[in-house]
């Protein structure tokens, strides 16, 4: 198997595991919501190290995932263990998740490049839809 279709055979375990647990995208929706919105969690990420991958979501090109020790490095145990309970994974295979999801995101709620300027609700709401298409 190539990259290419091992890549996109994970890209599609990933969109089935969210549409059959919506406790993935309220999870991630706690997350953004927690760090401040997408301001804020692009600003934790640049704050511990991972500058240029977090501005790689914002920006208009291609978006850099990060692993997920890093996720988990930058968010925090708890925040992923309580996530990994609600979704019935183990904190590593959740931070992983999050750490693909994360860059999608931040992206599709930056349009253009620019970080969003209404509410945080509205940001939530907008998060939501991405997965519910």
């Amino acid at each position: 198997m190539s990259f290419f279709e091992s890549l996109k055979a994970v890209a599609a375990q990933a969109v089935e595991l969210v549409q059959n647990n919506p406790q993935i995208v309220s999870g991630i929706q706690k997350i953004v919501e927690e760090n401040g919105g997408v301001s804020g969690i692009v600003q934790k990420f640049k704050d511990k190290g991972f500058a240029e991958a977090a501005s790689s979501w914002v920006g208009t090109g291609e978006n850099v995932n990060i692993g997920a020790s890093d996720v988990m490095k930058v968010l925090g145990n708890d925040s992923i263990q309580e996530l990994a309970k609600k979704v019935g994974l183990d904190s590593e295979a959740t931070a992983g998740l999050i750490g693909n999801l994360l860059p999608v995101v931040i992206d599709k709620l930056s349009p253009e490049g620019k970080e969003p300027g209404g509410d945080l609700a509205s940001q939530l709401t907008s998060l939501a839809s991405l997965f519910t298409k």
